[in-house]
């Protein structure tokens, strides 16, 4: 009965893991120019979007900071822009390089879908917010540099 329990708590655990459709990862040498990232781990029909999150110029970021990159549907006039996919990974600096992998089914192909940027101090305040909302690619492999600004 211990096993069986335990197993089932294994499982239990491990399904929404599985479930994951985005996957963001750092690459370990960070460039200066972006190139279009390799399709050999990348499951079938999934998308992958590469590129570097670019601040005006070379900025060091406080010990502790985030970024948080989010992808929104905002197909509705109204303002309602809901988060689809919020992904938060440590930055030291800006340039910094990231890499989305996804898979397109999940998203429905009459919608606009648009990348937000926020970086964020260790205290949670906003360091840098997108200039602006840059749509997500629909091509199979993209590389895409997000512009942020200084937070006001």
């Amino acid at each position: 009965m211990k096993r069986i329990m335990t197993l089932l708590l294994a499982a239990l655990v491990a399904a929404p893991a599985a479930a994951q459709t985005i996957i963001i990862t750092r690459p370990a040498t960070p460039a200066a120019q972006t190139s279009v990232p390799s399709l050999q781990e990348v499951p079938s029909g999934w998308r992958v979007l590469t590129g570097r999150i670019r601040a005006p110029q070379e900025v060091r970021l406080p010990a502790g900071s985030m970024v948080v990159l989010s992808v929104q549907d905002v197909t509705r006039v109204n303002g309602n822009h809901p988060t689809l996919v919020k992904v938060n990974f440590p930055a030291t600096r800006l340039s910094a390089p990231y890499q989305v992998q996804y898979n397109p089914a999940r998203l429905n192909p009459r919608r606009v879908y648009v990348l937000n940027v926020r970086v964020t101090g260790p205290n949670g305040n906003v360091l840098y917010t997108s200039s602006q909302q840059q749509e997500l690619p629909r091509t199979q492999n993209a590389v895409m540099d997000l512009q942020v600004k200084p937070a006001r």
